[in-house]
């Protein structure tokens, strides 16, 4: 999956802000995704994912550096990079209560930049 932060609306998900009555990704049950993160805003991002923890693969297509290798549940896109992350789904949330990933800034996340998804 890919999500543009930033972008036309600079405090959204793929230009798209949070609304509570839609789910933005679906993913499946024990399923491993490559989440690709990409900030086309103007100033740096620590992107947290609900229900899950990750690995970064890489960062602009360089491996990261070794005090990031562990599990993480937020990441740090800087301006004008491409984060990769790799992710197992183990725990359910369906439609009644999804799970959610944002940028962690409280303003932020405040004004929408959130999206949410939906492990079945």
């Amino acid at each position: 999956m890919s999500l543009g932060v930033g972008g036309q609306n600079l405090f959204s998900i793929n230009d798209q802000f949070m609304q509570m009555n839609l789910i933005n990704q679906r993913v499946r049950l024990g399923g491993v995704e490559i989440w690709e993160l990409r900030n086309e805003a103007h100033m740096a991002h620590p992107i947290h994912v609900h229900g899950v923890s990750y690995q970064v693969l890489s960062r602009d297509g360089a491996s990261p550096p070794e005090w990031e290798c562990g599990h993480k549940d937020t990441v740090l896109v800087h301006r004008d990079e491409t984060v990769r992350l790799a992710m197992r789904f183990t725990q359910r949330a369906d439609e009644a209560h999804p799970y959610m990933y944002h940028c962690h800034i409280l303003e932020h996340e405040g004004i929408g930049m959130m999206g949410q998804f939906t492990v079945l």
